[in-house]
């Protein structure tokens, strides 16, 4: 055998050895809390090792608390409405941004995106000056319209690359026939942006869901907070129910895994259209 033949079947031994590393990285750390919710704090510090027996002790405590059901309900509140907004708020900025070509829209493009970039702590004091001047503290409208924002940036990536792979003639046509701009988008544009959309929607949501920081930076009252800060409740500076904890972690993450799995199709369909069409 020629000695290169053997060089691709080496390259891929060592790509799929470098990313079952990488899932052990990520899914280790996953199992170890899915295990220990179901341990006792006795059993919590063996760690990787299979409870005594497979008990709901840890989750009939967590769910007798009235707050961890308001917590989830806040959790769903905040991250639909948020979704909700940016995806309305992006869709129609991104249509224009594709579809006008003067140099201060795409000036405009690059701003959005170069949003991103910036560090989430530079943010952190004049966000915050500027919710207390509102009067927004302490209330889930603050984190509804800071997720939302937060979101902008790769929505607007997300479309205006969709955009521009539409043609312009379905949209010349609904014009020719009296349709106005609001109407052309509704009717016409946005049931095109379907498979983006839902990728959009699947990366979104489950970046707000996870959202820790700003909640426990504008969030006080205990009604008002996310899953993500319940586990504070179950944390002290000398006693900690861990059992409790590891059940409240599971909790946290399941949801959106279990969303993401329902949507995976949606979501590898967007991104693959999208790529074809960027």
């Amino acid at each position: 055998m020629h000695p290169s033949a053997g060089t691709p079947r080496t390259l891929r031994v060592v790509q799929y050895a470098i990313l079952c590393a990488a899932a052990a990285m990520i899914l280790i750390p996953v199992l170890n809390i899915v295990l220990s919710s179901f341990k006792t704090n006795e059993e919590i510090n063996r760690v990787f090792t299979l409870p005594s027996s497979f008990n709901f002790a840890n989750y009939r405590r967590v769910f007798q608390s009235s707050s961890v059901w308001m917590n989830i309900v806040n959790s769903f509140l905040v991250t639909g409405s948020a979704i909700a907004i940016a995806v309305y708020a992006t869709s129609m900025a991104a249509h224009t941004l594709a579809r006008r070509a003067e140099a201060g829209f795409q000036v405009l493009y690059y701003v959005f995106i170069s949003a991103s970039m910036i560090p989430i702590a530079a943010n952190l004091v004049p966000l915050y000056v500027l919710i207390n001047k509102l009067g927004l503290v302490d209330t889930r409208l603050s984190i509804i319209l800071i997720s939302a924002a937060g979101a902008i940036p790769m929505g607007i990536l997300l479309y205006t690359g969709f955009i521009k792979g539409i043609s312009r003639s379905l949209e010349e046509s609904a014009s020719l026939d009296g349709c106005g701009r609001i109407g052309l988008f509704l009717r016409i544009v946005f049931p095109l942006l379907r498979p983006v959309t839902m990728t959009y929607i699947v990366i979104s949501s489950i970046n707000v869901w996870n959202d820790f920081l700003m909640p426990l930076l504008f969030l006080r009252t205990e009604s008002k907070k996310t899953i993500t800060l319940a586990v504070y409740s179950y944390m002290s500076e000398y006693v900690n129910d861990w059992g409790a904890i590891y059940a409240l972690l599971t909790i946290a993450f399941l949801i959106p895994v279990v969303f993401f799995v329902l949507n995976q199709k949606h979501f590898f369909g967007g991104v693959t259209d999208g790529a074809v069409k960027m």
